[in-house]
């Protein structure tokens, strides 16, 4: 096997740190119309270890202002969950968490590809953005995969797997025994 080209190692590196963060949270608000927590609260744990990391250095430029702005926005959510009344509910909360997660996440992508992929910074912008491009993609496929789930799941693979059937699954056995 020849040497992968190391522009190619570069992109795809940031493209699945990026996917591994969306597809999750664009497949359940496909699926359920939600972002379930703990997707939130994953995105909060990556850009709170990086936001640590970038104040532990205390060198000026480590990390841009707006990465520090993007880095915060989890934080501000958890904030703003804990400061609304819980019961009376905070109805546009749903739909800050899920843009927080849907936008944060390639925004995450390319601040963590500058930062953990030596290569990306040498790259040429159209190429960068390819990275946040990919991830954008997979998030908007994981989504439509969510909302048309009936297509390829059936309920049984949303329990087998300790998840909740949504509402438009189809009814049949799972799939690890068709």
């Amino acid at each position: 096997m020849r040497e992968i080209d190391p522009t190619l190692r570069a992109i795809a590196a940031a493209a699945v740190g990026g996917t591994l963060v969306v597809w999750w949270p664009a497949f359940t608000l496909g699926a359920y119309n939600a972002v379930f927590f703990d997707n939130v609260l994953t995105l909060w744990a990556v850009a709170t270890a990086v936001l640590l990391s970038g104040a532990i250095l205390r060198r000026r430029g480590s990390v841009p202002w707006g990465g520090w702005v993007a880095l915060l926005l989890p934080s501000i959510w958890i904030v703003l969950a804990a400061a609304t009344p819980k019961s009376h509910g905070f109805p546009y909360l749903h739909y800050a968490e899920a843009l927080l997660t849907l936008v944060g996440a390639p925004m995450l992508t390319w601040l963590l590809s500058r930062i953990l992929v030596p290569d990306y910074a040498a790259l040429p912008v159209f190429q960068r953005l390819g990275a946040v491009a990919a991830t954008i993609i997979v998030g908007v496929l994981a989504f439509l995969l969510g909302k048309f789930n009936y297509l390829f799941l059936t309920c049984a693979d949303f329990d087998v797997s300790g998840n909740n059937s949504p509402a438009h699954c189809a009814h049949g056995q799972p799939f690890h025994r068709r």
